[in-house]
This record gives structure tokens, sequence and C-alpha cells, in this order.
């Protein structure tokens, strides 16, 4: 399928996050073939990983993305 995106995505976070759910989620809506895979992350981290290049890091910008922005970071 044209459509399809060829793409791998890993999240990084600390095993006492909430927040991994809510991206997981989105995530799966935005791309449905994509399967994120999960990294144990430092405390505090959250780090998204794309093609083995980070689109997102709560470590360097000290928050969390908006809703939405971890999806239109991938689409770029």
């Amino acid at each position: 399928d044209e459509n399809e995106m060829n793409i791998s995505i890993d999240i990084a976070w600390s095993e006492t996050m909430n927040q991994e759910s809510q991206f997981e989620e989105e995530l799966g809506l935005a791309f449905p073939d994509v399967i994120a895979g999960h990294i144990p992350g430092d405390r505090g981290a959250f780090e998204v990983i794309v093609d083995d290049v980070l689109v997102f890091s709560k470590l360097e910008l000290d928050r969390f993305p908006e809703e939405g922005e971890i999806v239109n970071l991938i689409k770029k």
C-alpha cells in the first residue's frame, strides 16, 4: 500500500511514568501499521526515536509533548 509508512518508532520512558499509554494510542491511530517499541529510559525521560533519530526529548525540552506534536514531528 502506497500510504503505508515504513518507519521504526521507539519510545524511551521511565517505568514510573503514566503518560505512555496516551502517546501509544495517539501513534496507533495515526500510524496503524507501525508498532512503537519501548526502551527503558532514565528517570524523568520521555524520548521518541524514529528510524534511529531522536525527534522529541523531554529531558532536553523539560516538558511533555503537546497533543498531536509527536505525530506531526514524525510526519515531517
